[in-house]
C-alpha cells in the first residue's frame, strides 16, 4: 500500500500580535547548529484557495539558495465574515560543506472578508529591518488602495502568463509603477523565463551572414506550450523593439510592418509536447533560414543558419530552466532593473485585446 503523504503545513498558529515574541521563542530553543539568516523581505500575496499549500513548498526549495523573512498571503476579499489566522515556520538548510544549517523565516497569512483591506498594515508591521523588500503578486492585479504600500516596494514581481486579461493587467501594472514614483522595478517571471531564448536568437544573429540578413525577415513561426501564446507575443515585442517594427492586426491575425512598411507574417502553433514555454522559432529571410529549436528534455537550443549557396551552420546554446524556483531565484538575486520589457510591452500592445 502506497503511504499517505503528510499534509502540507504553513507552521504553528500564533496570534497575529504574537508572532514576533513567538518567532523570538522559536530561535531561543532551536539548538546550536541553526542560525538565522535573510537578504530580503519576500512578499507572497494570493488569491487561490490553495496558495498557502502550493507556496510553502517553493519558499522551502527557495531557501536552500537565498535566505529571506518571508511573509505568505493568502486573502479571501469576498468573504461574508472577516478574520485574520496565522503561523510561523522556519526553513533549514545546510549550505555547502558547513556544518551549521542557515535557516529562513516564513510568517503566513490567511485574510477573510474585509482583513484582506489589512494588507499594507500587515506587511509593514513584520518586514525585517533595512532589507529590500521583493514583493510577488499572483495571478490578477488590482487596485490596492494604500498606494503607500508601493512607495515601500523594490521589486514587484509578477507572472503576465496567469493573466486573464493582459491589457488591463499591463496597464494596472504601469500604473503601480506610477504610485511607487517609479521606486519598485517591475520583475514579469513571463519575461524572465525568456532570457536564455533572447540570448539565444542574440548569438543567432551575431553570425555575419544572418546578421546582414536581419531587415530580410519576412515570417517568423513560433512553437508554444498550451497556455504560453503571450509569452511567444513577449519574445516578438523584444525583437520588434529593437528592429523598428510596428504591430498591426489583433490577437488572434497579429502581424508587423517593417521599417520600411513591408508585412511581416506571424505563425503560432500549440503543443502539448513543448519543451519549454517557448521551444521553437523559424525565420525565413528570403534567401536564408534561421531557426532555434528545444527539444523534449534537451537543455540547449539547437541553432541552425541556412542560405542559399553557402554552407549552414548549427551549434547549440544553453536554454536554461523554467522551473517555478528556478526562475524567481533569478529575481531575487537580481539588483538591477529590465529596461527592455516596457519596450517589448508597447510594441505588442494593439495585440493584446
Amino acid at each position: 500500500m502506497t503511504p499517505i503523504a503528510a499534509p502540507i503545513t504553513p507552521g504553528m498558529p500564533v496570534e497575529v500580535g504574537e508572532i514576533e515574541r513567538q518567532l523570538g521563542q522559536l530561535w531561543e530553543h532551536s539548538d546550536a547548529g541553526k542560525v538565522r539568516a535573510s537578504l530580503v523581505n519576500l512578499v507572497i500575496y494570493s488569491e487561490a484557495p490553495d496558495a498557502i499549500e502550493s507556496n510553502t513548498p517553493l519558499l522551502s526549495e527557495i531557501a536552500a539558495n537565498h535566505a529571506f523573512r518571508a511573509l505568505l498571503v493568502q486573502a479571501n476579499p469576498t468573504a461574508k465574515l472577516s478574520s485574520i489566522q496565522a503561523w510561523i515556520t522556519a526553513h533549514c538548510h545546510l549550505r555547502d560543506t558547513g556544518k551549521k544549517e542557515i535557516c529562513s523565516e516564513q510568517i503566513t497569512f490567511r485574510l477573510e472578508g474585509s482583513a484582506a483591506g489589512r494588507l499594507p498594515n500587515i506587511v509593514f508591521s513584520h518586514l525585517d529591518t533595512d532589507l529590500p523588500l521583493y514583493f510577488w503578486w499572483q495571478g490578477n492585479l488590482h487596485t490596492v488602495r494604500d498606494a503607500q504600500l508601493w512607495t515601500w516596494v523594490d521589486r514587484l514581481i509578477v507572472d503576465s502568463n496567469t493573466w486573464t486579461n493582459p491589457a488591463a493587467q499591463f496597464a494596472q501594472l504601469h500604473s503601480i509603477g506610477e504610485l511607487s514614483r517609479d521606486r519598485c522595478a517591475t520583475c514579469d517571471l513571463n519575461w524572465t523565463r525568456l532570457f536564455h531564448l533572447r540570448y539565444a536568437t542574440a548569438q543567432l544573429f551575431d553570425l555575419a551572414a544572418a546578421r546582414q540578413r536581419l531587415p530580410q525577415i519576412r515570417s517568423v513561426k513560433l512553437a508554444h506550450a498550451p497556455g504560453c501564446r503571450l509569452t511567444a507575443l513577449l519574445i516578438l515585442g523584444w525583437l520588434a523593439s529593437r528592429l523598428g517594427w510596428t504591430a498591426h492586426g489583433n490577437s488572434q491575425t497579429p502581424g508587423f510592418y517593417n521599417d520600411r512598411g513591408e508585412q511581416i507574417t506571424l505563425d503560432f502553433s500549440e503543443s502539448s509536447a513543448a519543451a519549454a514555454s517557448v521551444s521553437e522559432i523559424h525565420f525565413d529571410l528570403g534567401d536564408a533560414t534561421a531557426s532555434l529549436r528545444r527539444h523534449q528534455g534537451g537543455d540547449f537550443y539547437v541553432a541552425k543558419f541556412r542560405a542559399s549557396g553557402q554552407e549552414g551552420m548549427e551549434f547549440m546554446v544553453p536554454a536554461g530552466r523554467e522551473k517555478s524556483s528556478d526562475t524567481l531565484l533569478s529575481e531575487l538575486g537580481r539588483t538591477s532593473r529590465h529596461p527592455l520589457y516596457w519596450p517589448a510591452i508597447r510594441a505588442i500592445e494593439p495585440l493584446l485585446d
